[in-house]
Protein backbone atom coordinates (compact mmCIF):
# COMPACT_ATOMS: atom_id res chain seq x y z
CA UNK A 1 0.00 0.00 0.00
CA UNK A 2 2.86 2.31 0.38
CA UNK A 3 4.66 1.59 -2.35
CA UNK A 4 1.48 2.32 -3.98
CA UNK A 5 1.36 5.65 -2.68
CA UNK A 6 5.18 6.59 -3.47
CA UNK A 7 4.15 5.63 -7.01
CA UNK A 8 1.28 8.04 -7.39
CA UNK A 9 3.26 10.75 -5.73
CA UNK A 10 5.94 10.45 -8.18
CA UNK A 11 2.74 10.36 -11.09
CA UNK A 12 1.50 13.48 -9.84
CA UNK A 13 4.79 14.90 -9.70
CA UNK A 14 5.34 14.11 -13.28
CA UNK A 15 2.12 15.58 -14.51
CA UNK A 16 2.37 18.58 -12.60
CA UNK A 17 5.58 18.94 -13.93
CA UNK A 18 4.68 18.33 -17.53
CA UNK A 19 1.57 20.83 -16.92
CA UNK A 20 3.65 23.32 -15.98
CA UNK A 21 6.71 22.60 -18.92
CA UNK A 22 4.16 22.87 -21.45
CA UNK A 23 1.87 25.90 -20.14
CA UNK A 24 4.32 28.31 -21.65
CA UNK A 25 3.81 27.22 -25.38
CA UNK A 26 -0.24 26.34 -24.65
CA UNK A 27 -0.49 29.67 -23.62
CA UNK A 28 1.35 31.59 -26.38
CA UNK A 29 -0.71 29.25 -28.70
CA UNK A 30 2.08 27.52 -30.13
CA UNK A 31 2.39 23.78 -29.66
CA UNK A 32 4.06 21.88 -26.90
CA UNK A 33 8.16 21.82 -27.15
CA UNK A 34 8.42 17.73 -26.84
CA UNK A 35 12.24 18.16 -28.00
CA UNK A 36 13.26 21.07 -25.58
CA UNK A 37 11.71 18.55 -22.68
CA UNK A 38 13.76 15.40 -24.32
CA UNK A 39 16.90 17.13 -23.85
CA UNK A 40 15.91 18.09 -20.29
CA UNK A 41 15.07 14.78 -18.96
CA UNK A 42 17.97 13.05 -20.92
CA UNK A 43 19.45 10.84 -18.71
CA UNK A 44 23.32 11.54 -17.01
CA UNK A 45 24.74 8.48 -19.48
CA UNK A 46 23.31 9.78 -22.69
CA UNK A 47 24.84 13.48 -21.86
CA UNK A 48 28.19 11.55 -20.98
CA UNK A 49 27.72 9.92 -24.35
CA UNK A 50 28.27 13.35 -26.35
CA UNK A 51 31.43 14.35 -27.95
CA UNK A 52 33.23 17.48 -27.23
CA UNK A 53 31.65 18.73 -30.29
CA UNK A 54 27.93 17.99 -29.91
CA UNK A 55 28.29 19.05 -25.95
CA UNK A 56 30.04 22.48 -27.37
CA UNK A 57 26.97 23.07 -29.82
CA UNK A 58 24.31 22.23 -26.91
CA UNK A 59 25.88 24.84 -24.45
CA UNK A 60 26.32 27.16 -27.39
CA UNK A 61 22.57 26.75 -28.13
CA UNK A 62 21.61 26.90 -24.53
CA UNK A 63 23.33 30.57 -23.97
CA UNK A 64 22.47 31.84 -27.24
CA UNK A 65 18.68 30.70 -26.34
CA UNK A 66 18.89 32.55 -22.86
CA UNK A 67 21.00 35.40 -23.62
CA UNK A 68 20.68 36.00 -27.40
CA UNK A 69 19.59 39.62 -26.51
CA UNK A 70 23.16 39.96 -24.64
CA UNK A 71 25.32 38.50 -27.15
CA UNK A 72 25.71 37.43 -30.54
CA UNK A 73 27.01 34.13 -32.20
CA UNK A 74 30.01 35.94 -33.55
CA UNK A 75 31.15 36.96 -29.88
CA UNK A 76 29.90 33.77 -28.46
CA UNK A 77 32.66 32.03 -31.34
CA UNK A 78 35.23 34.61 -30.32
CA UNK A 79 34.89 33.71 -26.76
CA UNK A 80 35.22 29.89 -27.21
CA UNK A 81 37.98 30.11 -29.85
CA UNK A 82 39.90 32.03 -27.49
CA UNK A 83 39.46 30.07 -24.77
CA UNK A 84 40.39 26.78 -26.47
CA UNK A 85 43.61 28.34 -27.54
CA UNK A 86 44.07 29.90 -24.20
CA UNK A 87 43.57 26.00 -22.44
CA UNK A 88 46.92 24.74 -24.16
CA UNK A 89 48.87 27.46 -21.67
CA UNK A 90 51.31 28.95 -24.51
CA UNK A 91 51.53 32.53 -24.42
CA UNK A 92 52.65 32.72 -27.49
CA UNK A 93 49.58 30.93 -29.22
CA UNK A 94 46.95 33.02 -29.35
CA UNK A 95 43.20 33.36 -31.24
CA UNK A 96 43.59 36.66 -33.44
CA UNK A 97 39.68 37.98 -33.63
CA UNK A 98 38.66 39.24 -37.22
CA UNK A 99 39.28 42.45 -36.06
CA UNK A 100 42.67 42.33 -34.06
CA UNK A 101 43.69 39.95 -36.87
CA UNK A 102 43.26 42.20 -39.58
CA UNK A 103 45.63 45.03 -37.39
CA UNK A 104 47.89 42.16 -36.96
CA UNK A 105 47.91 41.21 -40.71
CA UNK A 106 48.79 45.27 -41.68
CA UNK A 107 51.20 45.33 -39.79
CA UNK A 108 52.96 41.99 -40.76
CA UNK A 109 52.85 43.07 -44.75
CA UNK A 110 53.94 46.87 -43.79
CA UNK A 111 51.76 48.64 -46.01
CA UNK A 112 47.60 50.23 -46.30
CA UNK A 113 45.66 52.46 -47.93
CA UNK A 114 45.33 55.83 -45.56
CA UNK A 115 46.70 58.98 -45.27
CA UNK A 116 50.53 57.72 -43.23
CA UNK A 117 49.79 58.46 -39.58
CA UNK A 118 49.00 56.91 -36.19
CA UNK A 119 46.66 57.96 -34.39
CA UNK A 120 46.00 58.28 -30.11
CA UNK A 121 42.95 58.35 -27.66
CA UNK A 122 41.45 61.98 -26.80
CA UNK A 123 38.44 63.38 -25.12
CA UNK A 124 37.94 65.53 -28.11
CA UNK A 125 38.53 62.49 -30.75
CA UNK A 126 41.87 61.44 -32.03
CA UNK A 127 45.44 62.67 -31.57
CA UNK A 128 48.11 62.34 -34.06
CA UNK A 129 51.06 60.46 -32.70
CA UNK A 130 53.32 59.74 -35.57
CA UNK A 131 53.58 61.31 -39.13
CA UNK A 132 55.06 59.19 -41.83
CA UNK A 133 57.82 61.36 -43.75
CA UNK A 134 56.94 62.25 -47.30
CA UNK A 135 53.15 60.48 -46.79
CA UNK A 136 49.97 61.95 -47.57
CA UNK A 137 49.34 63.28 -44.15
CA UNK A 138 52.90 65.14 -43.60
CA UNK A 139 52.71 66.56 -47.25
CA UNK A 140 48.93 68.25 -46.52
CA UNK A 141 50.68 69.33 -43.60
CA UNK A 142 49.39 67.29 -40.66
CA UNK A 143 51.57 67.48 -37.30
CA UNK A 144 51.74 65.26 -34.32
CA UNK A 145 50.11 66.71 -31.61
CA UNK A 146 47.04 67.40 -33.75
CA UNK A 147 43.95 66.03 -32.84
CA UNK A 148 41.16 65.11 -35.23
CA UNK A 149 37.84 66.22 -34.17
CA UNK A 150 35.76 65.40 -37.47
CA UNK A 151 36.73 62.81 -40.39
CA UNK A 152 34.21 64.12 -43.04
CA UNK A 153 30.56 64.80 -41.76
CA UNK A 154 31.80 61.87 -38.73
CA UNK A 155 31.81 63.23 -35.51
CA UNK A 156 35.30 61.87 -33.74
CA UNK A 157 34.67 63.48 -30.35
CA UNK A 158 34.39 60.49 -27.32
CA UNK A 159 35.07 57.88 -29.99
CA UNK A 160 37.11 54.94 -29.76
CA UNK A 161 40.03 55.43 -32.15
CA UNK A 162 39.58 51.95 -33.73
CA UNK A 163 35.96 53.51 -35.07
CA UNK A 164 37.87 56.90 -36.06
CA UNK A 165 40.44 55.25 -38.07
CA UNK A 166 37.68 53.27 -40.08
CA UNK A 167 36.98 56.54 -41.24
CA UNK A 168 39.79 57.66 -42.59
CA UNK A 169 40.91 54.65 -43.97
CA UNK A 170 39.90 53.86 -47.70
CA UNK A 171 40.41 53.19 -51.20
CA UNK A 172 43.34 54.68 -53.28
CA UNK A 173 42.71 57.93 -54.63
CA UNK A 174 39.69 58.69 -52.29
CA UNK A 175 39.97 61.67 -50.03
CA UNK A 176 39.28 62.44 -46.97
CA UNK A 177 38.58 65.75 -44.88
CA UNK A 178 39.78 66.10 -41.36
CA UNK A 179 38.93 68.70 -39.02
CA UNK A 180 41.29 69.78 -36.24
CA UNK A 181 42.42 71.58 -33.37
CA UNK A 182 46.67 72.62 -33.32
CA UNK A 183 48.00 73.51 -29.96
CA UNK A 184 48.62 77.42 -30.15
CA UNK A 185 45.83 78.41 -33.01
CA UNK A 186 42.80 79.63 -32.29
CA UNK A 187 39.66 77.70 -33.74
CA UNK A 188 39.80 74.64 -35.80
CA UNK A 189 41.01 74.12 -39.41
CA UNK A 190 40.68 71.89 -42.21
CA UNK A 191 43.13 69.27 -44.35
CA UNK A 192 41.72 67.94 -47.45
CA UNK A 193 43.91 64.77 -47.88
CA UNK A 194 44.15 62.32 -50.93
CA UNK A 195 44.27 58.48 -49.53
CA UNK A 196 47.67 56.53 -51.17
CA UNK A 197 48.98 53.41 -50.55
CA UNK A 198 51.56 53.66 -47.66
CA UNK A 199 54.72 51.82 -46.07
CA UNK A 200 54.79 51.54 -42.32
CA UNK A 201 58.27 52.77 -41.71
CA UNK A 202 59.71 50.51 -39.17
CA UNK A 203 63.03 52.00 -39.02
CA UNK A 204 64.50 55.04 -38.62
CA UNK A 205 68.39 56.52 -39.04
CA UNK A 206 70.54 59.49 -38.24
CA UNK A 207 74.31 60.52 -37.22
CA UNK A 208 75.01 61.15 -33.95
CA UNK A 209 77.74 63.04 -32.63
CA UNK A 210 81.51 61.73 -33.20
CA UNK A 211 80.12 60.22 -36.58
CA UNK A 212 78.40 57.39 -35.04
CA UNK A 213 75.46 56.09 -37.50
CA UNK A 214 72.45 55.00 -35.31
CA UNK A 215 69.76 52.90 -37.24
CA UNK A 216 66.76 51.84 -34.69
CA UNK A 217 64.44 48.97 -35.81
CA UNK A 218 60.91 48.78 -34.44
CA UNK A 219 59.67 45.68 -36.17
CA UNK A 220 60.00 42.91 -38.35
CA UNK A 221 57.60 43.49 -41.10
CA UNK A 222 58.23 42.73 -45.09
CA UNK A 223 59.31 46.04 -46.09
CA UNK A 224 61.72 45.86 -42.97
CA UNK A 225 64.90 44.21 -45.21
CA UNK A 226 64.62 47.11 -47.82
CA UNK A 227 64.19 50.30 -45.56
CA UNK A 228 67.05 48.53 -43.24
CA UNK A 229 69.46 48.34 -46.13
CA UNK A 230 68.49 51.71 -47.93
CA UNK A 231 69.21 53.09 -44.53
CA UNK A 232 72.67 51.34 -44.06
CA UNK A 233 73.96 52.60 -46.90
CA UNK A 234 73.03 56.03 -46.77
CA UNK A 235 74.92 56.01 -43.34
CA UNK A 236 77.59 53.71 -44.70
CA UNK A 237 78.46 56.92 -47.56
CA UNK A 238 79.06 59.24 -44.76
CA UNK A 239 82.04 56.83 -43.44
CA UNK A 240 80.75 56.71 -39.85
CA UNK A 241 83.15 55.27 -37.25
CA UNK A 242 81.06 52.54 -36.21
CA UNK A 243 77.07 51.15 -36.29
CA UNK A 244 74.82 51.11 -33.31
CA UNK A 245 71.72 49.41 -34.09
CA UNK A 246 69.01 49.98 -31.97
CA UNK A 247 66.60 46.74 -30.71
CA UNK A 248 64.75 48.22 -27.76
CA UNK A 249 61.56 47.73 -27.13
CA UNK A 250 61.49 45.71 -30.60
CA UNK A 251 59.17 43.13 -30.24
CA UNK A 252 60.27 40.97 -33.33
CA UNK A 253 57.87 39.42 -36.12
CA UNK A 254 58.86 37.75 -39.52
CA UNK A 255 61.85 35.30 -39.43
CA UNK A 256 62.71 36.09 -43.13
CA UNK A 257 62.85 39.45 -42.34
CA UNK A 258 65.85 38.87 -39.98
CA UNK A 259 67.56 36.68 -42.08
CA UNK A 260 67.42 39.14 -45.00
CA UNK A 261 68.69 41.51 -42.84
CA UNK A 262 71.66 39.27 -41.24
CA UNK A 263 72.66 38.70 -44.87
CA UNK A 264 74.08 41.92 -45.22
CA UNK A 265 76.48 40.83 -42.73
CA UNK A 266 77.35 36.89 -42.85
CA UNK A 267 76.84 34.98 -46.49
CA UNK A 268 75.82 31.48 -46.53
CA UNK A 269 75.21 30.84 -42.28
CA UNK A 270 72.87 29.27 -40.53
CA UNK A 271 70.68 31.87 -38.04
CA UNK A 272 68.19 29.28 -36.39
CA UNK A 273 67.66 25.75 -36.21
CA UNK A 274 64.11 25.14 -35.70
CA UNK A 275 62.90 21.83 -33.53
CA UNK A 276 58.77 20.59 -34.07
CA UNK A 277 57.24 18.24 -31.75
CA UNK A 278 58.01 15.13 -33.74
CA UNK A 279 61.59 15.45 -33.80
CA UNK A 280 61.88 16.94 -37.16
CA UNK A 281 64.50 20.08 -37.38
CA UNK A 282 64.97 22.49 -39.88
CA UNK A 283 67.59 25.62 -40.39
CA UNK A 284 67.22 28.80 -41.64
CA UNK A 285 70.05 30.27 -43.72
CA UNK A 286 71.51 33.34 -44.76
CA UNK A 287 71.52 34.75 -48.38
CA UNK A 288 74.57 34.18 -51.01
CA UNK A 289 75.96 37.46 -51.99
CA UNK A 290 74.67 40.31 -50.19
CA UNK A 291 77.03 41.00 -47.58
CA UNK A 292 77.67 44.83 -47.13
CA UNK A 293 81.76 46.22 -47.03
CA UNK A 294 81.21 47.13 -43.18
CA UNK A 295 84.91 47.23 -41.55
CA UNK A 296 83.44 48.99 -38.64
CA UNK A 297 82.41 48.52 -35.42
CA UNK A 298 78.86 47.29 -34.88
CA UNK A 299 76.70 47.57 -31.40
CA UNK A 300 73.24 46.85 -30.93
CA UNK A 301 71.07 47.87 -27.87
CA UNK A 302 68.67 45.35 -26.36
CA UNK A 303 66.46 45.77 -23.52
CA UNK A 304 64.08 42.93 -22.02
CA UNK A 305 61.17 43.50 -24.52
CA UNK A 306 63.55 42.81 -27.48
CA UNK A 307 61.91 39.85 -28.13
CA UNK A 308 61.56 36.96 -31.39
CA UNK A 309 63.32 38.21 -34.53
CA UNK A 310 64.85 41.15 -32.79
CA UNK A 311 66.75 38.81 -30.42
CA UNK A 312 67.40 36.18 -33.63
CA UNK A 313 69.02 39.03 -35.70
CA UNK A 314 70.65 40.27 -32.08
CA UNK A 315 72.35 37.24 -30.65
CA UNK A 316 73.69 35.77 -34.83
CA UNK A 317 75.19 39.03 -35.17
CA UNK A 318 76.87 38.44 -31.85
CA UNK A 319 77.29 34.53 -32.22
CA UNK A 320 79.46 35.24 -35.47
CA UNK A 321 81.25 38.21 -33.70
CA UNK A 322 80.04 41.09 -35.70
CA UNK A 323 78.98 43.05 -33.43
CA UNK A 324 78.24 43.38 -29.66
CA UNK A 325 75.33 43.65 -27.16
CA UNK A 326 74.42 46.93 -25.06
CA UNK A 327 71.32 46.89 -22.58
CA UNK A 328 69.79 44.59 -20.39
CA UNK A 329 68.91 40.93 -21.37
CA UNK A 330 66.33 40.44 -23.96
CA UNK A 331 62.93 39.09 -23.62
CA UNK A 332 63.87 35.20 -24.10
CA UNK A 333 61.39 33.84 -27.03
CA UNK A 334 62.43 30.74 -28.49
CA UNK A 335 59.71 29.65 -30.15
CA UNK A 336 58.41 29.87 -34.09
CA UNK A 337 54.58 30.77 -34.44
CA UNK A 338 52.59 30.08 -38.24
CA UNK A 339 49.51 32.18 -38.83
CA UNK A 340 46.75 29.76 -40.16
CA UNK A 341 43.61 31.89 -41.65
CA UNK A 342 40.28 30.71 -40.51
CA UNK A 343 37.21 31.15 -42.52
CA UNK A 344 35.29 34.06 -40.42
CA UNK A 345 38.14 36.39 -40.88
CA UNK A 346 40.34 35.54 -37.73
CA UNK A 347 43.48 33.55 -37.45
CA UNK A 348 45.23 31.21 -34.90
CA UNK A 349 48.85 32.21 -34.30
CA UNK A 350 50.17 28.54 -33.23
CA UNK A 351 53.36 27.48 -31.83
CA UNK A 352 55.23 24.95 -34.26
CA UNK A 353 58.63 25.06 -32.90
CA UNK A 354 61.54 25.86 -30.68
CA UNK A 355 64.48 27.34 -32.57
CA UNK A 356 67.79 27.85 -31.12
CA UNK A 357 71.10 30.24 -32.08
CA UNK A 358 73.86 29.35 -33.97
CA UNK A 359 76.29 29.11 -30.73
CA UNK A 360 74.39 30.63 -28.29
CA UNK A 361 71.63 28.04 -28.73
CA UNK A 362 68.69 28.17 -26.54
CA UNK A 363 67.57 31.61 -25.24
CA UNK A 364 63.91 30.11 -23.44
CA UNK A 365 62.49 32.79 -20.95
CA UNK A 366 61.81 30.87 -17.35
CA UNK A 367 59.75 32.57 -14.85
CA UNK A 368 58.53 31.58 -11.21
CA UNK A 369 54.93 30.70 -10.19
CA UNK A 370 54.15 34.62 -10.12
CA UNK A 371 55.83 35.26 -13.79
CA UNK A 372 58.82 36.92 -12.14
CA UNK A 373 61.82 36.90 -14.93
CA UNK A 374 64.71 33.94 -13.66
CA UNK A 375 66.70 33.94 -16.75
CA UNK A 376 66.63 33.51 -20.31
CA UNK A 377 66.42 35.67 -23.16
CA UNK A 378 70.59 37.35 -24.58
CA UNK A 379 72.80 38.40 -22.08
CA UNK A 380 74.34 41.52 -23.17
CA UNK A 381 78.14 42.29 -23.33
CA UNK A 382 77.85 44.88 -21.62
CA UNK A 383 75.57 45.92 -19.23
CA UNK A 384 73.72 48.86 -18.81
CA UNK A 385 70.66 49.57 -16.71
CA UNK A 386 68.02 52.77 -17.69
CA UNK A 387 67.71 54.45 -14.17
CA UNK A 388 64.40 54.58 -12.77
CA UNK A 389 64.38 58.10 -11.52
CA UNK A 390 65.41 61.52 -13.46
CA UNK A 391 64.45 62.02 -17.70
CA UNK A 392 65.89 59.95 -20.34
CA UNK A 393 64.74 59.33 -23.39
CA UNK A 394 65.53 56.47 -25.94
CA UNK A 395 67.64 57.83 -28.87
CA UNK A 396 68.67 60.91 -27.60
CA UNK A 397 72.52 61.65 -26.60
CA UNK A 398 72.94 62.71 -23.30
CA UNK A 399 69.34 61.51 -21.82
CA UNK A 400 69.73 57.63 -22.99
CA UNK A 401 72.39 55.50 -21.10
CA UNK A 402 72.40 52.72 -22.69
CA UNK A 403 72.86 55.07 -26.44
CA UNK A 404 75.72 56.97 -24.74
CA UNK A 405 77.75 53.72 -23.54
CA UNK A 406 76.98 52.43 -26.92
CA UNK A 407 78.90 55.90 -28.31
CA UNK A 408 81.50 55.40 -25.52
CA UNK A 409 82.52 52.24 -26.62
CA UNK A 410 82.74 53.53 -30.54
CA UNK A 411 84.88 56.35 -29.31
CA UNK A 412 87.63 53.36 -27.98
CA UNK A 413 86.33 52.98 -24.66
CA UNK A 414 86.17 49.41 -23.52
CA UNK A 415 85.64 49.20 -19.71
CA UNK A 416 82.51 47.16 -19.08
Amino acid sequence: MKAARVALFFAVIAVLFGTGFFAHDVLAGTPPNFAALGRITSTSAARNSQTPVETFQHHYDLILAKHGDTTTPDKLRDAAMGGLVASLGDPHTNYLEPKINESFTTETKGNYTGIGARLGEDPLGAKIGVVFKGGPADKAGLKPGDVITKVDDFDASGKEVDKIVDRILGEEGTSVTLTLIREGQAGVQSLKIVRRQILIPTVESKMLPGNIAYVQVSGFSEPTPMQFREAVNELDAQHPNGLIIDMRSNPGGLLDAAVKMLSLFVSDKPVVTMKERGGKTMTAQTDHGQVLGINYPITILMNEDSASAAEIFSGVMRDYKKAILIGTHSYGKASVQNLFQLPSGASAKITIAKYFLPATGDISRKVDEDGTYIKGGLAPDIKVEIPTKGEWKFGEPGKDPQLDRAIQYMGGSKQG
